[in-house]
């Protein structure tokens, strides 16, 4: 969840020389091939069954091509701070579309603590304070695909819920991560009329390693284990720490301006999840 957390901040910077949909090529392509290089290296092949490999590949194009194509273009219109405490309503988003999609049976307190998640995302949105140059339509309309985003990564999590435990975590993401990466390339190429080489290198380059190394490999490693281990309630749950520690990170790196109202709606957002998963 660190390493989650710190993705969006992360994400802001490399935005800075890199469209939305070009970082995502770059940094899958790269996870893939370090990924593919350490199964090799450790000759932990395996080979899914078509079935099977059909539903990494449906992850692929949702956890990473869906979902980062969404958040990358909404943290370029919105803040880092605002993404990071957006994705604390992805357990709601994840429990709702759950009912929607699969006929999940939802008690009295899962509906109040979805419902308390979703009012806690207004002050979240509307509460920031202004800053100078920037356009608020724009930054509205970003966190708004930061929350389709969550609607993408709650349909990642159906999908592979079941699949995931019959391979290692290195197989499952490197399918998710090749799949993601080949499916950005056409969304990448639409970018390339701006492409140019980095006005700020380092911090760019910086920016576009730890983003493939931390958040796209050991990130999703981690992830994947923890689907594969754990209950999906309490891997829904873990998502709580990633405002607390997003918000900390986009502050110190970003100097970004948090508003008391958001901080507000953030508790509340946190304390509907808290009410739903004691349904």
């Amino acid at each position: 969840m660190v390493l989650f957390a710190a993705s969006y901040t992360v994400t802001k910077v490399a935005l800075v020389d890199i469209g939305p949909f070009t970082l995502g090529a770059v940094r899958f392509l790269l996870a893939t091939v370090l990924i593919a290089a350490w199964i090799g290296i450790r000759g932990g092949w395996e080979r899914p069954t078509p079935e099977d490999a059909k539903r990494l590949a449906l992850g692929g194009l949702l956890g990473v091509t869906l979902y980062f194509a969404l958040e990358n273009l909404g943290v370029s219109w919105a803040r880092a701070s605002d993404a990071t405490m957006l994705s604390a309503v992805f357990p709601a988003v994840i429990a709702l579309v759950d009912v929607v999609a699969n006929g999940a049976r939802v008690g009295r307190r899962g509906w109040i603590g979805i419902a308390l998640a979703m009012v806690g995302s207004v002050p979240i949105v509307l509460g920031a304070p202004e800053q100078g140059g920037g356009d608020e339509s724009r930054r509205l309309w970003g966190c708004v695909l930061i929350l389709l985003a969550g609607v993408a990564w709650a349909f990642y999590t159906f999908v592979t819920r079941d699949v995931v435990g019959r391979y290692s975590s290195w197989t499952t993401v490197l399918w998710q991560d090749g799949v993601g990466a080949l499916a950005f390339i056409p969304l990448a190429l639409t970018e390339a009329p701006g492409w140019h080489l980095p006005t700020h290198p380092g911090p760019t380059i910086s920016a576009v390693l730890a983003l493939t190394v931390l958040c796209s490999v050991l990130a999703m490693v981690f992830y994947a284990a923890a689907v594969r281990h754990l209950s999906t309630a309490l891997v829904a749950a873990s998502i709580n720490l990633v405002p607390l520690f997003g918000l900390v990170i986009a502050l110190v790196v970003l100097h970004e301006g948090v508003g008391w109202w958001q901080v507000f709606g953030c508790l509340v957002v946190i304390a509907g999840v808290v009410v739903s998963h004691r349904d």
